[in-house]
């Protein structure tokens, strides 16, 4: 999937990555608490309706989110 080349605010590439990563976040809440709505790609709700299709399908092969946070999980040794 292509992305729209965004050209980068000044400064930006000269912080942290936590610091980029917080900027990005402020600035998404800033488009959430303006109260704009983020269209879904079509791709996004196809993805999700062959998701609960399959679920719907066999239930038996879902996984809780924290048994899937855990199987994330790094071991440690």
């Amino acid at each position: 999937m292509a992305h729209p080349s965004i050209p980068e605010p000044p400064g930006f590439g000269d912080l942290s990555p936590l610091e980029q990563l917080e900027d990005l976040q402020g600035l998404w809440d800033r488009v959430i608490d303006a109260g704009t709505e983020i269209p879904v790609p079509e791709s996004h709700l196809r993805l999700a309706e062959e998701r609960l299709a399959a679920y719907r399908r066999d239930p038996q092969q879902a996984r809780s989110a924290y048994e899937v946070l855990d199987r994330l999980q790094p071991r440690a040794e």
